[in-house]
């Protein structure tokens, strides 16, 4: 199960928060206990999440109602959005920052991460996961979800985008023989 935190106020105001913080709307509140009561119906075996505290407050409330092991991975870490952290859409245009999401090697915004970098922590950390017999929930962010769920269904970094990942969606993948299956795409 991956899980993509919930609404946050730079989500609403229109931020770019990669590494940074931003604290919950209303809205993302009630997320937060929907969210940890999703993931405790799935009843996993054990909760990865990003050290990033609007996606861990989503796993250690679930870990509570779970009594399940919590790992937390710095991997499933927001893109980093170099020196466009935390400014908003017209404050980049203003600054003249220029995003490059098409290009595969290049940082998605100057001083940040590129597709590839957030697609292959991504992948690292879905390949270990996958190693682990049992059923596992992994609560993140937008890009960590927009790389996973194409790599855990056999598609190629060219898709990492393909999917719209909202606040609080939720994807279930059953891996059968090697071979991943979306059972459900829905906002929790």
């Amino acid at each position: 199960m991956l899980v993509r935190h919930p609404e946050t106020e730079a989500n609403i105001n229109g931020h770019y928060v990669g590494r940074g913080d931003s604290g919950y709307t209303e809205r993302g509140l009630v997320q937060v206990d929907s969210l940890a009561a999703r993931i405790a119906q799935f009843e996993p075996t054990a909760i990865w999440s990003s050290p990033l505290r609007r996606a861990l407050t989503v796993g250690q409330r679930a870990c509570d109602a779970t009594n399940v092991p919590l790992h937390i991975d710095e991997r499933l870490n927001e893109l980093d959005f170099g020196i466009a952290e935390g400014f908003s859409f017209e404050e980049t245009v203003e600054q003249g920052i220029r995003f490059e999401f098409a290009n595969i090697d290049g940082p998605v915004a100057p001083m940040g991460e590129s597709r590839r970098d957030i697609w292959d922590r991504s992948v690292s950390a879905m390949e270990e996961i996958l190693a682990i017999d049992g059923r596992i929930a992994v609560v993140t962010h937008g890009g960590v979800f927009r790389s996973a769920l194409p790599f855990l269904l056999g598609l190629s970094i060219d898709n990492i985008w393909t999917f719209h990942i909202r606040n609080a969606q939720i994807a279930v993948v059953k891996i059968i023989e090697g071979h991943g299956q979306l059972e459900e795409f829905v906002v929790g």
